[in-house]
């Protein structure tokens, strides 16, 4: 079967295919709250014994199960921002990262990355580490009073000499035999999803406003529910992501959307009533908005769609296909 199996105009559409089950555990966010213990069909929040407890801090790192055909496959998107909260989350949740059979990076900030170089150290393999060629940009912050910080970046050696394989790609690639999607660069259509004024990135020998080529998601086709779709930063736009997907997949309906959000902040602050509206219209069964959403949305988008939200906090697996 050819991985495309169809071209329309100056796109095509990547034969992704349906899945059982998927499980998706939350190993670093910015949100950590061990009295909440429910356990319902979509969310396990994890029970630890005293004197234990779990790390929170500014990253994103998710452990991805996918069930299929009576097969399990384990995938890391991301890695947080250090190595102390992902070896510690996932030592007192009983995760064995030798699992990993793949590694997903949805950009090259600081706090997707930080503990990746730990997981690869961690394996008995090598592993295939897939990015987008511009996650190894280096980059800065500009400051309120117009000087600059230079944002950690990667090298593409040190993630070959650390053990991983580089697998990089500017376009969608389908991984593990077609059951997983990893968007590529993504399409820009919404009018308010416009991105940083004070990020910028190096391209051909001087700085510019960062285009974040490197921002990417990860898609999934639920059988007969439809699309999750999972988002490191989303500094392309969760809605551009969002409809990005179902253009590349020909699948309409999304059964989840989760991640950052990135509309934490006094300038992203002006977008959470468009960007409510249009989640509104793209009608998820789940939005699970993390890390760099922010206070502010969280509680706008829990208001607005209170059926379909749920509160992420690290040590949640959110169960997609269990009955």
């Amino acid at each position: 079967m050819r991985e495309i199996y169809a071209d329309i105009g100056d796109f095509m559409i990547y034969s992704l295919l349906p899945v059982d089950r998927v499980d998706v555990t939350v190993l670093v966010d910015n949100y950590t709250d061990l009295l909440m213990v429910e356990e319902i069909p979509l969310i396990s929040r994890p029970i630890l014994s005293y004197g234990k407890t779990l790390f929170a801090e500014h990253g994103l790192s998710f452990l991805i199960k996918i069930y299929s055909g009576g097969k399990t496959c384990t995938v890391l998107m991301d890695a947080g921002s250090t190595e102390t909260a992902l070896a510690q989350n996932a030592e007192i949740l009983g995760i064995n990262l030798d699992e990993i059979s793949d590694i997903a990076i949805s950009h090259g900030h600081f706090d997707h990355i930080g503990g990746l170089f730990f997981v690869l150290r961690q394996s008995s393999c090598r592993i295939p580490v897939h990015m987008h060629p511009a996650a190894f940009s280096m980059r800065r912050k500009r400051r309120p009073d117009g000087t600059y910080t230079v944002l950690p970046s990667l090298s593409q050696d040190e993630v070959t000499h650390a053990g991983g394989i580089l697998s990089l790609s500017q376009k969608p690639s389908l991984l593990l035999d077609k059951k997983l999607l990893l968007t590529g660069e993504i399409e820009r259509t919404t009018s308010f999803e416009q991105g940083s004024p004070v990020l910028e990135a190096m391209e051909d020998g001087a700085f510019v406003r960062d285009p974040f080529r490197d921002d990417q998601s990860l898609i999934l086709h639920l059988r007969d529910k439809g699309l999750i779709i999972i988002s490191g930063c989303a500094h392309a736009g969760i809605i551009n992501s969002a409809l990005y997907a179902r253009k590349i997949t020909g699948i309409d309906n999304i059964h989840a959307i989760m991640g950052g959000f990135h509309l934490s902040g006094p300038y992203f602050k002006r977008i959470i009533p468009d960007t409510i509206s249009a989640l509104q219209e793209l009608n998820p069964e789940h939005i699970i908005p993390m890390h760099c959403t922010g206070w502010e949305a969280q509680v706008e988008i829990s208001r607005a769609l209170p059926g379909a939200f749920a509160l992420s906090t690290v040590g949640t697996t959110f169960h997609f296909g269990r009955e």
